[in-house]
């Protein structure tokens, strides 16, 4: 069975989060691993304190608890058979995380996580600069959920941004078989800013060179603009998009601040969650 990494520290918007990464374990028959690690030289949350206050943190791993917040939410919700395990590690969030992936005690397929504007959130703890090699190494593809974000349960359209690069066939063919088991409409964009010859022959070329065949599913978008964040903010409120999936290159590091730079922006100012793909 599959399993989704679901790091959390109990804040209000780690719950938001949690209702999304519920629906996706769902679609995609996955064991959802809620994470926490916790020190004690450092200052506590509120909302974490909460929870400490119900379970013994230092013992959770062989009292075996459940986090009492997110229990409250499966049983609100229409999960079903939903299989979830509950992980406390000691020490620091990058560090541990990285050490249980590589453990490969549970093997982890995706992370899912909240994200806010704010400096110590989460996901720009795990996106921030000095630890783009931890993302690298963990190579893993992350989901952000922004705060602001409102999930209906449904992933009807999902957004895929190309460039037209070799390097973007398997992870787009891994995203379209996705896309078909969600049953769900697939936007595979490009956004053309050079404004130089006729694109269609490219994308005509690139849909060719695919493995995946059946692309029922898959709708082929090539959009002429000078402006890419407010193209891409239009496109996706008038196609009413659920995800926007981004490669994160590690080969040219300005491609990879670029695509890390249209992620944030995008988890800022849409309110839409964000696939971060690593590729080689």
């Amino acid at each position: 069975m599959k399993s989704i990494l679901f790091p959390t520290d109990f804040t209000e918007l780690s719950l938001n989060a949690f209702t999304y990464a519920m629906e996706y374990a769902q679609k995609s028959n996955s064991k959802l691993i809620v994470y926490h690690t916790y020190s004690e030289d450092s200052d506590i949350p509120e909302e974490a304190q909460q929870v400490y206050d119900k379970v013994d943190i230092q013992n959770f791993r062989n009292k075996k608890d459940k986090f009492p917040p997110f229990e409250k939410l499966i049983k609100e919700s229409k999960a079903g058979n939903l299989k979830v395990k509950y992980v406390v590690n000691e020490g620091n969030f990058i560090d541990s995380l990285k050490k249980y992936i590589t453990r490969k005690e549970d093997k982890i397929d995706l992370i899912i996580m909240g994200t806010q504007n704010k400096e110590n959130s989460l996901f720009n703890i795990f996106m921030e600069t000095n630890t783009i090699k931890i993302l690298q190494e963990i190579n893993k593809p992350v989901i952000a959920i922004p705060e602001k974000a409102t999930f209906d349960g449904y992933l009807n359209n999902i957004a895929f941004l190309v460039d037209y690069r070799e390097d973007e066939k398997e992870p787009l063919e891994q995203v379209i078989l996705k896309t078909q088991e969600f049953n769900s409409i697939l936007h595979v964009i490009h956004f053309d800013l050079a404004h130089g010859e006729s694109i269609s022959p490219l994308m005509s070329s690139f849909k060719d060179s695919l493995q995946l065949k059946n692309l029922n599913n898959t709708k082929f978008i090539s959009i002429d603009t000078i402006n890419l964040k407010k193209s891409l903010s239009e496109y996706c409120v008038n196609n009413t998009i659920d995800m926007i999936c981004v490669i994160n290159h590690k080969r040219n590091f300005y491609q990879r601040l670029f695509s890390l730079s249209l992620a944030e922006d995008i988890l800022n100012h849409l309110d839409i969650p964000v696939m971060a793909i690593y590729s080689e």
